[in-house]
């Protein structure tokens, strides 16, 4: 296989999902949603307009976090959601006991992130798993950029979805070490983080493009949303971000 379509393109199990697809490339995604979510995240309160490619992630994301994964069921996934609010007051009483080590790096990575450490992940790794710790901290970074997000915007958080049924699927990546990283992934940038669990790694990059940047959109120096922000500007932010969180990155 090219490096080019290496980069394009990943394999879960026989279906193809290009690595730049983002919310922003399906104009009816909410037509594949659940019913219960098409409505979520309207943000009509709000005394100024949501991109509407933004709307459609959030949807996306949490149609995911109702879905088993590839190491735990959905209810075993709300629990970690769950538990990675408890800091913030949004505990549920009726969860699934959630790993101690994993509950612990869901708390941590989402309330407190520049404290995350490799021995905070080793431990929850060796522990659970790398898959099963690649999962969960999928989870919860996600919805972290969600309820910033609603932070941000003077929002009480959405409430998490209800799991639905079905057992975990068991789809994991082989042949990925660790590289002076917390856990394996292949070479590459960020967005290639999580590819050790596809199922998670395909959600996580559909949302880069309406949160950040499509791999496409990288690519121009000028690039500029209409309305919105500049280039420039994006990365000022972003950076920032990973300063104040001492991101290792």
């Amino acid at each position: 296989m090219s490096l080019v379509l290496r980069d394009t393109y990943y394999v879960l199990r026989d279906t193809w999902f290009p690595r730049t697809l983002s919310c922003r490339a399906i104009p009816h995604l909410s037509a594949l949603l659940p019913s219960n979510l098409v409505s979520m995240f309207d943000f009509s309160d709000l005394p100024f307009p949501v991109r509407e490619d933004l709307k459609a992630a959030y949807r996306n994301i949490w149609s995911h976090f109702s879905e088993p994964g590839a190491t735990y069921d959905a209810t075993q996934r709300s629990g970690i959601l769950h538990h990675a609010r408890r800091r913030s007051g949004h505990a549920h009483p009726d969860q699934k006991a959630v790993p101690a080590s994993i509950a612990e790096l869901a708390r941590t990575l989402y309330a407190d992130p520049g404290s995350v450490d490799e021995a905070l992940v080793r431990r929850a790794a060796d522990d659970q798993g790398d898959p099963a710790t690649v999962e969960a901290v999928s989870l919860v970074s996600m919805l972290a950029a969600v309820d910033g997000a609603h932070r941000a915007l003077g929002l009480d958080l959405t409430q998490l979805p209800d799991p639905l049924r079905g057992e975990a699927t068991g789809i994991v990546s082989e042949g990925l070490t660790r590289r002076r990283t917390h856990l394996p992934m292949p070479r590459g940038a960020i967005p290639s983080a999580l590819d050790l669990v596809p199922q998670e790694a395909r959600v996580f990059q559909g949302s880069f493009g309406a949160q950040y940047m499509t791999d496409a959109e990288m690519a121009y120096d000028d690039f500029e949303r209409s309305p919105g922000l500049n280039r420039a500007q994006m990365e000022l932010i972003s950076s920032r971000t990973s300063l104040l969180n001492e991101c290792f990155y």
